[in-house]
């Protein structure tokens, strides 16, 4: 049995998977959705009648609806980023659970891979691949080259070798799954020191981190943030020309992330001890951060909706502490997974998960250009829908 067969048998159900037969079809006209029953099990097998499709408050007939089990052959596509990681045990936390999760993706599945660089974005490839040793020497240099923090100044271009999203597909190396095996063993006994990054200190915040006393210090990370966000926009615009399914997962624990903490959202209403010159103090400059990063997670979420992207954040440690795409990810129609010890364990099956999906096609016409809210709703009693929030 195949790598990709096994996987799928292991967890149960068929992925919904996106390269769709038949001419090109707008991603305004169409959603991907999950339905889930009250026990977090997927429900593969709704019907047109029972599903009702509100789009700006109107009703969209059905035209298609494909099942997880009909889309089960058609390749999807991943992007993996990385953000910078500043923890040395989340690194290695992280680029575990990376590297398990690729030896996961289905025989046929496209990856493409991006990590941060001294002072930008940087493509590990030229375009997607479905070359697994293509996969491990990527994944191979991303602890080497990711940054603890948001150095430098970002050029809202991606960089390193470009993203062309017509890359012809190249020949497909008989070891590749070999490679990935031995390098996620190489991760996995290898400590923590080949991660790279330094040790978080016991007790020290969001708040320490920042130092809301000192504006510009604040004022400049959120510039750098958004340069940081207008590149995973120009990379999502690329994007939007890829058919089928398309996942972008973004890995990240840096000052992007403490930038929408809550202990921040906090702060714009707490009272702090004022100094000379400090040009309205923590309260203000954390009220300032907060409204220019929403800005910046909205301009981002438009971007990934309208190129029918699903977001997947791999950043906070909670709940409620989600960082800085996890904010935006449900949105899309993606999740957020903390990152924490038991990553390794969650991801590279919750992943799959969230890609077993139904595939909704409706008339766009009369359909506003500006996003419009999106409301599916089942007849069948206890199944709920994950799907974007926007369309």
């Amino acid at each position: 049995m195949s790598i990709g067969r096994y996987f799928r048998a292991f967890i149960g159900f068929g992925l919904a998977i996106g390269l769709v037969a038949g001419q090109p079809v707008s991603t305004r006209s169409q959603i991907w959705a999950m339905a889930m029953d009250a026990r977090g099990g997927v429900v593969g097998d709704l019907r047109p009648d029972e599903i009702e499709l509100r789009i700006g408050g109107k009703v969209r007939p059905v035209l298609e609806l494909k099942r997880p089990d009909q889309l089960l052959d058609a390749p999807q596509s991943w992007v993996l980023v990385f953000e910078p990681i500043r923890d040395s045990a989340t690194r290695a936390i992280s680029f575990t659970a990376a590297a398990d999760f690729l030896i996961k993706v289905p025989e046929g599945d496209r990856v493409f891979i991006v990590a941060r660089g001294k002072d930008t974005l940087e493509s590990l490839m030229p375009g997607f691949s479905a070359d697994r040793a293509v996969w491990a020497k990527a994944m191979a240099a991303v602890p080497g080259m990711l940054p603890e923090s948001l150095t430098g100044i970002p050029t809202g271009r991606l960089g390193g070798q470009g993203f062309d999203p017509a890359l012809k597909p190249s020949v497909i190396a008989a070891q590749g799954q070999d490679q990935l095996s031995a390098l996620f063993q190489k991760f996995k006994s290898g400590g923590i020191s080949w991660a790279g990054g330094t040790s978080d200190q016991k007790g020290r915040t969001a708040l320490d981190r920042l130092n809301l006393n000192d504006s510009m210090l604040v004022s400049s990370l959120v510039q750098i943030t958004g340069r940081e966000m207008k590149t995973l926009e120009a990379l999502l615009d690329g994007l939007s020309v890829v058919p089928g399914q398309k996942h972008m997962i973004v890995f990240s624990r840096c000052e992007a992330d403490d930038l929408v903490h809550p202990s921040i959202r906090a702060a714009m209403n707490q009272k702090f001890q004022r100094t000379k010159g400090d040009l309205g103090g923590p309260a203000e400059t954390a009220t300032l951060a907060v409204r220019d990063v929403t800005i910046q997670q909205m301009q981002v979420k438009e971007k990934a909706i309208r190129a029918g992207v699903m977001l997947y954040s791999v950043a906070g440690s909670g709940p409620n502490i989600v960082g800085n795409m996890g904010n935006i990810a449900l949105d899309t129609g993606g999740f957020s997974f903390p990152l924490r010890s038991e990553l390794e364990f969650q991801f590279g099956q919750g992943i799959q998960v969230f890609s077993s999906r139904y595939l909704l096609r409706w008339s766009d016409e009369g359909q506003p250009a500006q996003l419009s809210p999106v409301n599916i709703t089942v007849k069948r009693k206890g199944v709920r829908v994950i799907a974007p929030t926007q369309m």
